[in-house]
């Protein structure tokens, strides 16, 4: 998959993300841009073979791969609400 393909595929991650969270609309497309520049890195090298196969694909990859992924990545999917401590509940 060339850039512009991953590109496409974390934005409509990270769109489905976020309207599940429930963000609202003017704060959907800022968050859009910080989830792009925090986990495109992590996309491309933890879930490249899962691009194309839907969003929640992806968020699921990221969360298997919770230890792997950078710490902007981590940082934005728990500010999101996607990621958790898993010594918290």
């Amino acid at each position: 998959m060339n850039l512009v393909g991953l590109r496409g595929a974390l934005l409509l991650a990270l769109t489905a993300i976020l309207v599940i969270g429930g963000f609202p609309a003017f704060a959907q497309e800022d968050l859009r841009r910080k989830g792009d520049r925090a986990c495109s890195a992590d996309a491309s090298r933890l879930c490249k073979k899962l691009l194309g196969q839907g969003d929640m694909v992806i968020l699921q990859c990221f969360q298997q791969n919770r230890t792997k992924l950078s710490r902007y990545c981590h940082r934005f999917l728990t500010e999101v609400g996607q990621l958790r401590d898993p010594l918290s509940h």
